[in-house]
């Protein structure tokens, strides 16, 4: 009995180890890319076509969101799914930092992005776009 404990914490301890070598070294890696939130937010850092859009652009300088906001916007959000299995779907995307409350909302259709809006419910403005 004495010698199966010893064999089985023989492993753990040698799993635990190879655990640390892999992943406990390099803290640059976002170890939670495969959520469903970032795998969306992922995708919408990804759609070139998405970050050249006249409407993303008028809403930047509607608003004056800043380059740095704008990344942290689709890099550390929440998401939320408005129309869950809709077509097309729907995601509102939130981000709170000091002074600003970002919402965007935008289109999924076919692997392309479309923004709807984005607001700030600190500072709220009317955007003609």
């Amino acid at each position: 009995m004495l010698r199966r404990f010893r064999i089985y914490f023989t492993g753990f301890a040698l799993g635990l180890i190879m655990v640390y070598f892999f992943f406990g070294r390099d803290d640059s890696r976002d170890l939670d890319i495969w959520t469903p939130s970032q795998r969306i937010l992922e995708d919408i850092r990804l759609d070139s076509a998405f970050h050249e859009s006249e409407r993303l652009i008028c809403y930047t300088t509607c608003l004056g969101i800043a380059e740095e906001d704008l990344v942290e916007l689709w890099k550390e959000s929440e998401v939320t799914s408005l129309n869950p299995g809709g077509d097309p779907y729907r995601y509102q995307i939130e981000l709170s930092t000091d002074g600003h409350s970002y919402e965007a909302i935008v289109e999924r259709i076919e692997k392309k992005h479309t923004l709807v809006g984005i607001s700030d419910k600190k500072n709220p403005t009317d955007c003609e776009c």
